[in-house]
């Protein structure tokens, strides 16, 4: 299975965007205009993340954004086509992934509290990549070490607030030292706005991920900010 799984190469523009129910609420039509302003912006990799939300309304939320993934990638060619991150639900991501949509790209983002990576590979397919959290050396030399994992994100990077329960701050150096001890796409997560986002690429990071520095009120703006602070 995992030769047939492609090589997952971090977005072009290094910018990875987090739609959070709690930030842009639950409605499809308010998540996928969202994610269509966030498309026409140029980033490429989204995730969709959803926690608290029923099955059934998570499930509603991937369809409406689906299309529009689909849509762009059959624009952009392969080289840096659209990637929807399905967050926690290898359920949801198996199901998208394995569905008719042959442009759609699903991956799954597991934190360390969900199914682990091996057991969520068998419910998506083989291109379907899996992405894995991590807080600290000893969980990124094993997301290194396991084979269903594709990429990983190391953090929190800063201080953040979009969690009830942060892990311990890893700063810059965790960064570093994610990077000394894996090959794979990292990304640095947690607290991470347009003035620190060089500065986790410049530690080692191929991408950052944001969640409260996107604006819901003032979307592609904050959004573009980020993209010309990582350019």
């Amino acid at each position: 299975m995992n030769a047939r799984r492609p090589v997952l190469r971090p977005p072009a523009s290094r910018l990875y965007a987090i739609v959070d129910t709690g930030f842009f609420g639950s409605e499809p039509a308010a998540v996928a205009g969202a994610v269509r302003t966030l498309l026409d912006c140029g980033v490429r990799w989204i995730q969709l993340r959803a926690k608290g939300v029923p099955d059934l309304a998570a499930w509603r939320l991937a369809e409406a954004v689906g299309p529009m993934f689909e849509e762009a990638s059959g624009a952009d060619g392969e080289d840096d086509a659209p990637l929807l991150w399905i967050n926690d639900s290898a359920a949801i991501a198996g199901v998208l992934a394995s569905g008719p949509r042959a442009g759609l790209r699903v991956g799954l983002h597991l934190g360390q509290d969900d199914l682990p990576p091996a057991a969520a590979r068998r419910a998506v397919p083989p291109a379907c990549p899996i992405g894995r959290s991590t807080h600290g050396r000893e969980q990124a030399e094993e997301a290194e070490s396991d084979p269903a994992v594709d990429t990983l994100a190391i953090g929190p990077v800063f201080g953040t607030t979009t969690k009830e329960r942060p892990d311990p701050v890893v700063g810059l150096a965790g960064v570093a030292e994610a990077r000394e001890v894996t090959s794979k796409p990292l990304i640095g997560i947690g607290g991470i706005g347009a003035e620190g986002a060089p500065r986790v690429i410049e530690a080692g990071a191929d991408a950052v991920a944001v969640v409260s520095a996107l604006d819901p009120g003032n979307l592609a703006a904050s959004c573009r900010l980020l993209l010309r602070a990582l350019a």
